[in-house]
């Protein structure tokens, strides 16, 4: 069976370079790390595993599909006809370059987004718990996690941000529904706040480097990874 996903795999590949297409990892090149992409928006992390997948597992988000192109059942990611030069300018815009990245650190999502048909579930009639449902499910969509589950993986919540100087807590409150931290110029790198929808958001790509800021032992080994 696997030798016929390859054959099949490569196959398209091979026509989808005469349509003018180009393989990511190509484009990328052998070792190259696919943070960029990550920290830029472009991909995130599939639901769950699969035999035959490719790049970690990482598929393309809406705003990926501008540069790249997914085929679910080839599991390739191909870079769009005249998409390359723009591809490579875009990653210029890469938000931390230096932060480690480690393609095989980040779980796969399915959890996260049952967790989040759960809270629209719970929400009932409740016009804003609904909303804040559907406005963390569109964020985990573009490679965003909340911060909840990031605490549930690594133990550290809300008391780390605050020792770490990343967040502090907010002097007044419009009410009880808005964000009770502020992320401080410290934290900005990556946090990002929904403060009216009570949401606190790892940006993409930065769960290990905000591990590595909190707890440098338990972030080593994977820092260390080649």
């Amino acid at each position: 069976m696997s030798a016929q996903v390859f054959e099949a795999r490569w196959s398209r590949i091979q026509r989808s370079r005469e349509q003018g297409y180009e393989e990511l990892s190509d484009f990328l090149g052998r070792h190259a790390s696919l943070g960029p992409l990550v920290r830029c928006g472009l991909v995130r992390k599939r639901e769950e595993w699969s035999e035959f997948q490719r790049y970690y597992g990482y598929v393309p988000t809406e705003k990926g599909e501008t540069f790249l192109l997914y085929i679910p059942d080839k599991e390739l990611v191909l870079v769009r006809p005249g998409k390359s030069a723009p591809l490579f300018l875009e990653l210029k815009n890469d938000p931390a370059p230096q932060a480690p990245f480690k393609e095989t650190y980040a779980e796969p999502t399915q959890a996260q987004f049952i967790a989040v048909e759960e809270m629209r579930v719970n929400a009932g009639r409740d016009g804003w718990r609904a909303k804040r449902a559907e406005i963390l499910r569109y964020h985990l969509l573009k490679g965003y996690m909340d911060i909840r589950t990031f605490t549930k993986r690594t133990g550290i919540g809300e008391g780390g941000l605050l020792r770490e100087g990343l967040v502090k807590p907010r002097n007044e409150r419009v009410s009880d529904q808005q964000l009770s931290m502020e992320v401080t110029k410290e934290g900005e790198g990556y946090l990002t706040p929904i403060d009216a929808y009570d949401l606190l958001l790892v940006a993409p790509g930065m769960e290990l480097p905000l591990l590595n800021r909190l707890d440098g032992e338990k972030a080593s080994y994977w820092c260390g990874l080649p």
